[in-house]
């Protein structure tokens, strides 16, 4: 018999990821810890799995919307994958130096001072950062066009330290890239959301693969949670 709980946490989870583009891998890695006792690195490959599948509906949504940035979501993936895929890397050489135990209590520390991490930006997000309109400010980019060089160097860099935490904990995708393109961007709030989701989409599956090749991909559990 299958157990409802994965069941209808994955369903809330897919509903918050649609409806705002975050929160998945913050709400589900720890679910699946804490609450179903799956072991720390099968947690975060299995979550990447899943973040995958539940974005891919939301991508393609806001394709045919046309709010999604391609160029910036291109840039953000530039330094993200490398770094996901080093902190895939970083993730094993853990497992290799390490016994389970250990293993497991280093990466309930890291997931915890992420998550941590993902709350502050998200206190800063709705609390100290002005209110974005629909319509961007008068006298800087907006999202057409070029990119300056130190906008585009700043976007990847930025992505390769929200990917970095992706690849080690598959938190951040989403909430954390999104308050990057939030201070980096200041353009519609819908073109964040598009742009964030489908960066996240391709970031969580590249990375994902990279878990797969691992041994981390509880495929059952993923396919429950779906």
């Amino acid at each position: 018999m299958i157990d409802p709980t994965p069941v209808l946490f994955g369903l809330l989870v897919g509903f918050l990821v649609g409806l705002t583009g975050v929160g998945g891998g913050s709400l589900m890695t720890p679910f699946l810890v804490a609450v179903m006792g799956v072991p720390a690195p099968t947690a975060v490959g299995t979550d990447l799995t899943f973040a995958t599948l539940t974005k891919l509906t939301g991508s393609f949504q806001h394709f045919r919307q046309r709010s999604v940035n391609v160029e910036i979501a291109v840039f953000l993936g530039m330094g993200s994958i490398p770094a996901g895929l080093l902190g895939v890397g970083t993730l094993e050489w853990i497992k290799g130096a390490y016994d389970p135990e250990m293993v497991e209590s280093i990466m309930i520390t890291i997931i915890a001072a992420t998550l941590v991490l993902v709350g502050l930006s998200l206190i800063y997000r709705d609390y100290f950062m002005p209110k974005r309109s629909e319509s961007p400010r008068p006298g800087v980019w907006d999202g057409k066009g070029r990119m300056s060089r130190r906008r585009r160097a700043y976007t990847v860099l930025f992505g390769a330290l929200g990917g970095y935490l992706v690849g080690l904990t598959s938190i951040g995708s989403g909430s954390v890239m999104a308050v990057i393109l939030l201070l980096l961007y200041p353009i519609a709030p819908v073109v964040i959301v598009g742009t964030d989701i489908t960066h996240a989409m391709v970031l969580s599956f590249v990375v994902g693969i990279a878990h797969m090749t691992q041994g981390n991909v509880d495929f059952a559990l993923a396919g429950t949670l779906l």
